[in-house]
């Protein structure tokens, strides 16, 4: 076999064997064999045909490149411009093929290099065909050009449309498709590699796969490894709580390929003058992009950039059954056109998102398995997978169970803690014994009215209370700190206020809410910059009202305007879903300062599930709650995203829940009602 004329013959198109190599036998590139015997011949002369076949291919390759472009601009009309795409593909499988030779011939240089130059090998027609390429560049430890296998091209969006957020407002149509596109080089943990960027719209339908009755353009940024095989590379879709948040508080703060600095323990006197407008920006070293592809999602129509599309408005879907509905159609929607049929797949939600919204979605998404997906071409169905897992991330479970003193009683006195304010005996060696410890007290406190507590709680007189009896976090914190400001989602968060203006409402913004301009301000830049995306329209981080609301919003929004909260709860979903799918994943994570949704909350919603009566285990057993040093978004306490980061990673790395009930055991499930409880002043769980 004489595989230089065979390598230039596939990189020219098989012309040059037509003429003074005639004589030459013809092989077919697609089925020959290289035996082992042919590349020991070919050794000793290894670096001088490397050499040759390099000069060889380069100049072959250019020569046909040039050609084929020629003939693409001189193409007048479709059927020609097909027929020269045809040919641009068989020359590109049959290079690949021919490099595949050389490298079993011990010419790697030369084939990598003959690929890079042909500029052919990203039309080829075969996915196989990609991956021998893919492995070719690997092997010459050229990272990068196997990514551009698959990654598309770079692609700046100009999205001109101004999206509304009020509750009547709506698109006369849906937003076009194709999203933004940038491409990154990035390196966690040592490893380098190279993800894709986008950012764009898709139609959530009521039908699919039939792209039927278009319901609103859901604003998404998703960052990918697009050279990983997606039958096996996970995907998560990440949604925001409130109700009525988007997606930026994780999106900018968590798990993306950079992230905002934002220290819970440092918060600069000059806050007491206005919101900061700006946080250090950093590529991330607890990203989860090297577990599995993230796609940002802002699911309420009038958040982000996201609308509802006529004849429906956006609060059409400002209601639990509409939203969890708009949310499955989304997935659907991402996995069709992105062709993740086959890929592992993840749900994340924070706070409303953890406790209801994806409970929820996940019973949803099983019920209604892949009838939505589209048919992938060579694909059996059979692979297709619907979830693998979720995590619920400060969720509230449960809205007839909230504000009880037996569970929010552990977090005050963990806050109180933190501030070197209890007097207890710290006999405790380590966070989760005090935490045990302070709930052994909750039951105590809660049914001793003269109990005061006040080793734990650090004042001489029980917690104050709201009318209906709940734990008043603002009361309790002016006791324990007078003339500081102090923050719902993590306790320990406390602004010193100017003198003789010792109220917290002296603030001229919620401290609740610190942290809305300057991520708004940062995702407003990172979009263009990092993701290629440009908006004419303002973003908007969450549909409510806050003590300085943005003057352009309604006085109700989402958040105040949302049916069927009351009394919602996520733990029948979660039961069902397990159901119909036993091996499904699931993980809660608290952190042990937020007094919004404290985290012995979750574990007596989850414990008061009765899961297998034989053995007495309980949900609580079966998804297991992990508690952190932090409030609400633990990501916000820099001591806590490395810890939380290895949870995570161990969570996606563990195979399928296998020693879980039976679907018969589970479908035998009753849900305990809770004791009902007078509301709390109404906080958004974003």
């Amino acid at each position: 076999m004489n595989y230089r004329i065979l390598f230039i013959c596939a990189l020219a198109g098989l012309a040059a064997c037509n003429g003074s190599n005639s004589s030459t036998p013809q092989t077919d590139t697609s089925a020959s064999t290289f035996t082992d015997a042919d590349a020991a011949a070919l050794k000793p002369n290894a670096e001088a045909e490397a050499a040759a076949l390099t000069a060889a291919a380069l100049l072959a390759a250019e020569t046909e490149a040039a050609a084929i472009k020629a003939k693409a601009d001189e193409a007048a009309d479709a059927d020609t411009k097909a027929k020269i795409e045809a040919e641009l593909k068989a020359q590109a499988d049959k290079l690949i093929v021919t490099a595949a030779e050389l490298v079993k011939a011990g010419q790697d240089g030369a084939a990598v290099e003959a690929l890079k130059q042909a500029g052919l090998v990203k039309a080829a027609s075969k996915d196989g065909e990609l991956r021998q390429a893919e492995t070719l560049f690997t092997a010459a430890k050229l990272p990068e050009e196997a990514f551009l296998l698959f990654a598309p091209d770079d692609y700046v969006l100009e999205d001109k449309t101004v999206y509304g957020g009020l509750p009547a407002d709506s698109l006369a149509a849906a937003v076009d498709e194709k999203p933004s596109v940038k491409r990154h080089k990035m390196t966690l943990d040592g490893q380098t590699f190279w993800l894709t960027a986008s950012a764009g719209h898709l139609t959530a339908f009521a039908k699919n796969p039939e792209k039927q009755d278009p319901q609103a353009s859901i604003f998404y940024t998703a960052y990918t490894r697009d050279d990983l095989p997606k039958e096996n590379r996970p995907v998560t879709f990440f949604f925001n709580g409130g109700p009525g948040a988007s997606s930026i508080y994780l999106h900018m703060a968590s798990w993306a390929p950079k992230h905002v600095v934002i220290d819970a323990l440092n918060v600069p006197d000059s806050w007491t003058r206005g919101r900061p407008q700006t946080f250090d920006f950093i590529d991330s070293q607890e990203s989860l992009i090297d577990r599995t592809d993230l796609v940002f999602v802002d699911i309420v129509p009038g958040t982000g950039y996201s609308e509802a599309i006529a004849p429906n408005t956006n609060q059409t879907f400002w209601s639990i059954d509409k939203d969890v509905e708009l949310s499955r159609q989304f997935i659907t929607r991402y996995i069709n056109v992105n062709r993740r049929q086959e890929s592992p797949k993840y749900l994340y939600g924070e706070s409303y998102s953890g406790g209801i919204r994806v409970p929820k979605l996940i019973q949803a998404l099983e019920d209604a398995g892949i009838g939505g997906y589209e048919k992938v071409e060579t694909v059996d169905k059979f692979k297709f997978k619907v979830l693998t897992g979720a995590v619920f991330h400060s969720p509230a479970f449960d809205y007839n169970s909230t504000n009880q003193v037996v569970s929010d009683f552990p977090t005050f006195a963990m806050v109180a803690d933190f501030l070197g304010k209890s007097t207890a005996p710290d006999e405790q060696t380590s966070i989760e014994a005090y935490a045990e410890t302070v709930r052994s007290i909750a039951a105590r406190y809660s049914t001793a009215p003269r109990f005061t507590a006040s080793s734990y709680t650090g004042i001489p007189m029980r917690i104050p209370t709201y009318l209906g009896g709940q734990l008043n976090f603002g009361r309790y914190t002016e006791a324990l700190m007078p003339g500081y400001a102090f923050n719902s989602y993590d306790g320990r968060m406390h602004l010193k206020l100017e003198p003789f203006t010792w109220m917290p409402d002296a603030l001229t913004y919620s401290f609740d809410f610190f942290e809305e301009d300057a991520l708004n301000n940062r995702i407003t830049s990172h979009l263009p910059e990092y993701v290629n995306y440009t908006a004419k329209a303002h973003y908007i981080n969450g549909s409510w009202q806050t003590s300085d609301p943005v003057p352009e919003k309604g006085p109700e929004l989402a958040f105040e305007l949302w049916q069927g909260r009351n009394g919602a709860s996520g733990l029948a979903n979660i039961v069902a879903a397990i159901a119909r799918d036993p091996s499904l994943k699931l993980l809660t994570v608290h952190g042990y300062h937020d007094t919004v949704t404290p985290f012995v909350r979750s574990e007596l919603d989850l414990k008061g599930v009765v899961f297998d009566p034989a053995k007495n285990l309980t949900l609580l057993d079966r998804v297991p709650v992990k508690n952190f040093v932090g409030g609400h978004m633990i990501y916000y306490a820099q001591e806590s995203r490395a810890p939380l980061i290895k949870t995570l990673h161990e969570f996606y790395d563990a195979p399928p829940y296998g020693t879980g009930p039976t679907i018969a055991k589970a479908q035998s499930l009753s849900i305990p009602s809770p004791a009902q409880h007078a509301p709390a002043t109404a906080i958004s769980l974003h």
